[in-house]
């Protein structure tokens, strides 16, 4: 597909709840899937041109307040800004419920989320929000959650590969093409619950100062040895 992830979540309207890519798919299943398509889609959030750490993820998850939240002028404002690719991390004014799954997901790593704002982002294979994900076959099928591996393929694993930013997947890395195992470069496919969190031992101990090297700047103590 190679389109550039930033162009592609561009061309959404404000006041949509899909990417019209992806309209034509959802039309043809009707309703034979389990998203919420009253809420608005999250494929990424924080400052993904620039992050200098990303944590993969499968999807955003649902919570009750979404709906309503995304169809206000602050929520439609607030999904605006986090597909530019240069907005921070919600702070909980921005989106509550979303600050504390985040502040949830960046504390593993020892970091304060204050200081994760600026410096962590997150990228999901799905955009669209489920309470659970049963739909795998939808990853195939959405042309959203294709431009997204096209572009960690071909754009975010390299750069990582290379040492210039941290990837660490925490959830479904078969799906993202990583898989499970020792580091390359500062791309991290450590093994993880279903709650994202990473599992103990060696692996964990690494990522957990390699990311807090590169939010803080400094290079990290030791490199990884099993």
């Amino acid at each position: 597909m190679n389109k550039d992830i930033f162009q592609f979540w561009a061309e959404m309207p404000e006041d949509a709840n899909m990417h019209p890519a992806d309209a034509h798919v959802f039309s043809r299943l009707e309703k034979n899937h389990d998203f919420d398509l009253t809420c608005r889609p999250g494929a990424y959030c924080g400052p993904l041109k620039t992050a200098k750490v990303v944590l993969l993820f499968l999807s955003p998850g649902l919570d009750p307040t979404d709906a309503v939240h995304g169809a206000s002028p602050e929520g439609k404002k607030y999904y605006a800004n986090q597909r530019s690719g240069t907005a921070m991390l919600p702070d909980a004014k921005q989106h509550e419920a979303a600050q504390n799954w985040l502040a949830s997901a960046t504390k593993q790593f020892g970091l304060d989320y204050e200081e994760a704002r600026s410096t962590v982002a997150m990228l999901n294979i799905g955009a669209y929000k489920s309470k659970s994900f049963p739909d795998w076959h939808m990853l195939a099928a959405l042309p959203s959650s294709r431009v997204c591996l096209d572009w960690a393929q071909s754009v975010l694993f390299p750069q990582a590969e290379s040492g210039e930013r941290v990837v660490v997947c925490l959830r479904s890395p078969n799906y993202w093409g990583v898989g499970i195992g020792e580091p390359i470069g500062k791309l991290f496919r450590p093994e993880c619950n279903r709650n994202a969190k990473m599992l103990h031992g060696p692996v964990r101990a690494h990522i957990e100062e390699s990311v807090r090297a590169a939010v803080r700047g400094i290079p990290p103590r030791t490199k990884f040895s099993n």
